[in-house]
């Protein structure tokens, strides 16, 4: 079951996700369906991170995303969106992103908030069709 705070954060990251043309589409969660993605909150102010993706194995696997409550609190919307539509991004199978110099892409995958948007990419929608087809 999902407890979260970030609703509307949550709520982007899904709508960001299902853009016109993705291959997959999310489906709401109800009492027929099996919930294969939770959301929940915490708080660690010794933890940097703002969002942490986890994959909880076994018959019933589901991916678990956790807002850090600490850092979460002091990001503006655009900050909070950008980090559940990155930690929706690893939910899809989708890793962090990196470089620098002259081939520097933009992508909703970055580690670093400061430089991420709160959308999927170009790059981030070609490299989802190369996982899903």
């Amino acid at each position: 079951m999902s407890s979260t705070k970030y609703k509307a954060e949550y709520a982007h990251a899904n709508r960001a996700w299902s853009y016109p043309g993705a291959r997959i589409r999310i489906a709401p969660d109800t009492a027929t369906t099996v919930n294969d993605l939770n959301y929940e909150d915490f708080s660690d102010p010794r933890s940097s991170a703002a969002g942490v993706w986890s994959r909880r194995p076994g018959p019933a696997a589901t991916d678990l995303i956790r807002f850090n409550k600490t850092r979460m609190d002091t990001y503006d919307g655009a900050t909070r969106r950008m980090v559940a539509a990155h930690e929706f991004g690893h939910a899809l199978g989708l890793c962090h992103k990196s470089g620098s110099g002259p081939n520097v892409v933009s992508s909703v995958m970055w580690p670093d908030v400061a430089r991420s948007p709160d959308a999927p990419t170009d790059v981030d929608k070609a490299n989802l069709k190369k996982l899903w087809g």
